[in-house]
């Protein structure tokens, strides 16, 4: 019975765990010095908080400027 118990709780702790998600260590771009310049056409996605893939940072950094919006990067690579 204590084993059925014991079990039952991983179960509950698994599902709870897994009901939140991943946790969220989304990070803030560098965009330090985008607006002046141009960005490289380096291929180095990453996912943006908004669901969106970008060619790279500084891509992601000029959308944030041009739409004001507070987009952050899930991951490195594609959504």
């Amino acid at each position: 019975m204590a084993g059925r118990t014991l079990l039952l709780m991983y179960v509950a702790l698994f599902i709870c765990s897994d009901a939140e998600g991943n946790p969220r260590l989304y990070r803030r771009p560098s965009c330090v010095g985008a607006p002046t310049q141009a960005c490289p056409l380096n291929y180095s996605p990453v996912c943006g908080s908004n669901g969106f893939t970008y060619p790279n940072e500084c891509a992601l950094c000029i959308h944030r400027l041009e739409t004001n919006a507070d987009i952050l990067i899930i991951k490195d690579g594609p959504c």
